[in-house]
């Protein structure tokens, strides 16, 4: 590999899968004890789908939402096969919470703080992909 570019000499068609691979460990890291990750009980999970639906819905389909968006991703179809893969829900949740504080363009950075954060990640987390997991792989329990 080059030095300076790490995925430079990877070939094109593994490129896709090595950036799932580092943004996976990436999101089981911040998963053990990142910040803003919610303990077991401790996230509102009501309030997040109330955020969720104000703030995100306009944008981000989720089914359990019921939100319609049409611009950002498809909240359960980008979660469904690590779903099935069975990435733990402490990953997810650090995922959806790195994306509210690290968002690019055209999503606003923080658009929830603090414990409204911690709630909308932790309900998305709860709930994206988990029946589309379910539809497609018969008799698994996804995380």
């Amino acid at each position: 590999m080059t030095p300076g570019r790490p995925l430079a000499n990877v070939p094109a068609v593994r490129r896709p899968a090595a950036l799932i691979a580092v943004l996976l460990v990436a999101g089981a890291v911040a998963g053990c004890g990142g910040a803003g990750i919610a303990k077991p009980g401790e996230a509102d999970l009501a309030n997040g789908k109330t955020l969720f639906q104000s703030k995100c819905g306009s944008c981000h389909m989720l089914e359990d939402a019921g939100t319609p968006g049409t611009l950002g991703p498809d909240l359960d179809d980008a979660a469904v096969g690590d779903r099935i893969a069975g990435l733990e829900p402490s990953s997810f949740e650090a995922l959806v919470r790195q994306q509210i504080d690290e968002a690019d363009p055209p999503m606003p950075r923080h658009l929830v703080k603090g414990d409204d954060a911690r709630d909308v990640a932790a309900y998305v987390a709860s709930v994206a992909g988990v029946k589309l997991a379910q539809q497609n792989n018969p008799g698994s329990t996804p995380q």
